[in-house]
């Protein structure tokens, strides 16, 4: 299976100060526009893209970074726990993975 994160990474890279968010599809880093009122300190998934993801195959996780730092907070936790699939956040200066499952 291809590792999504390397492409979820330089997303995250172009994107900053902004969090990046994207899909896992079929085991692939899909991109989604944030479109988010404040994308510096939140993210939300534009739909379309999130439906074209979606149509294309399995949405297996939902991605997205952290420029400022820091790992999952308390918001990132009830929102995953809302779409039922794992979320993988990637901490720009620690440079670290972290994911939240919504069991």
């Amino acid at each position: 299976m291809r590792d999504f994160r390397p492409d979820a990474e330089r997303h995250a890279a172009e994107q900053a100060p902004y969090e990046a968010c994207g899909v896992v599809v079929d085991g692939r880093y899909w991109r989604c526009r944030n479109i988010a009122e404040d994308p510096e300190q939140d993210f939300v998934i534009n739909p379309r893209d999130y439906a074209m993801a979606a149509l294309c195959g399995k949405v297996e996780a939902v991605v997205h970074s952290h420029p400022m730092g820091g790992f999952a907070s308390e918001t990132d936790k009830l929102a995953c726990a809302g779409t039922r699939v794992p979320w993988h956040i990637w901490s720009m200066p620690e440079q670290e993975w972290s994911t939240i499952n919504p069991f």
